[in-house]
This record gives C-alpha cells, sequence and structure tokens, in this order.
C-alpha cells in the first residue's frame, strides 16, 4: 500500500482518507499490470470501486496523481534503500545490500516497483526531483565509501547507467513472464556483476 502524503484538502475525514489510498492503490495495480497506455481514468476508478467523479475529487488531474503516486513509491524505496546503505561502509556489501533491498522490494510490492521504475515513457518528466532520487542516493553512498586496498571505484557516468540496466533486468523479465521469480533467486550474481563493473583493481 502507498502511504498518501499529500491531499488536496488537509481536512480530509478518514473515509475520504481511505478512498484516496484505494485511488491510489489502483493507478499503481492498473499501470503495474496493464501499463500506463490502459491507465486511464475510467480503468483506476473501476479497480478503486468508485466513478470517475471521485478521482477528481482528491487529484487535480491524472497527471497530478501519477507524480504524487510516484513521488511516494519513490520516496519509500529511497527509505529502503537508504536504510540499508548506512549500515555498509564496503562498496561490495553497499551494492550487495543495494541490489537485496531492491529485489525485496520488487518481490514484496512488483506492481509499485513497476510503476515506478519499469513504466515507460517515465511517469514523471525526467528532470522531476523524485525521478533521480535513487540513484543520487546510490551515486552520493559509493562517493562516500572508501574502496578496499588495491581497488577503485569506477562511478562514471556510463557505468553507473550500466548497473541500472543491470538491476532491473530481472524484476523486469518476472513482470513479462520471460523468467520465473523472485527477484531475489537473482540478487547474488546480480551483485556479482555489479561490483565487477563499478569496483576495480588498480
Amino acid at each position: 500500500m502507498i502511504n498518501s502524503v499529500n491531499s488536496v484538502n488537509p481536512g480530509n475525514s478518514p473515509t475520504r482518507v481511505r478512498t484516496k489510498q484505494r485511488l491510489m492503490d489502483a493507478m499503481v495495480k492498473v499501470v503495474g499490470t496493464s501499463g500506463m497506455q490502459n491507465a486511464s481514468v475510467r480503468a483506476i476508478a473501476r479497480e478503486a470501486g468508485c466513478n470517475e467523479a471521485v478521482l477528481y475529487h482528491h487529484f487535480d488531474n491524472k497527471n497530478a496523481m501519477q507524480e504524487e503516486v510516484f513521488a511516494n513509491l519513490v520516496l519509500d524505496l529511497a527509505r529502503t534503500r537508504r536504510e540499508q546503505a548506512a549500515k555498509e561502509t564496503d562498496p561490495i556489501k553497499f551494492i550487495r545490500s543495494w541490489v537485496e533491498a531492491s529485489y525485496r522490494f520488487y518481490d514484496d510490492r512488483p506492481n509499485a516497483f513497476a510503476f515506478v521504475l519499469l513504466a515507460f515513457p517515465p511517469i514523471t518528466p525526467i528532470d522531476h526531483t523524485a525521478f533521480t532520487a535513487n540513484s543520487e542516493l546510490f551515486k552520493s553512498s559509493l562517493e562516500n565509501i572508501t574502496p578496499p586496498a588495491g581497488h577503485v571505484m569506477n562511478i562514471t557516468v556510463a557505468s553507473l547507467s550500466a548497473f541500472s540496466t543491470l538491476i532491473l533486468g530481472p524484476p523486469r523479465d518476472i513482470h513479462l513472464g520471460i523468467i520465473p521469480g523472485p527477484a531475489a533467486n537473482y540478487a547474488d550474481e546480480i551483485a556479482t556483476l555489479g561490483t565487477a563493473l563499478l569496483v576495480h583493481r588498480r
């Protein structure tokens, strides 16, 4: 379930809050299972068990709803990753913990993961702060970690882009039915490949 932080009316009643939550969860499910192209206001309202007019009582429009849902999910994912990353001072362990946290998120909430990271085109404009929240967290965390003796960090734009593509591979293919889940089964191999990409011997 998404934690709704922002609301059109701060004085919402519990019933109103629950309805908004149902709408947000419905959008995630529709996008995660059917794609953004099929996430019409009608489809979202139907999944939430209400009529289309109700959606507009809670959101200015569909785009505003998309951005709020996206921001909430991204912050939730970033919080999970940040808590894990804060425990690590070794880059190899950090990369592994990042992969494991990401795949736990997918296994627990596949539609939410798909909404945030697999939807194309992206849910929000790429210059939206939420869009880069996790990638910036990953980069800054690596920059603040001292590599093991005899090693150097490879955190160029190209290597970080390659790592992002690498880590999304198994969840994407599981979501498409190409490979079996859970994503956690692939964490060790992806962490090993990611380490080879980002941590080099001198």
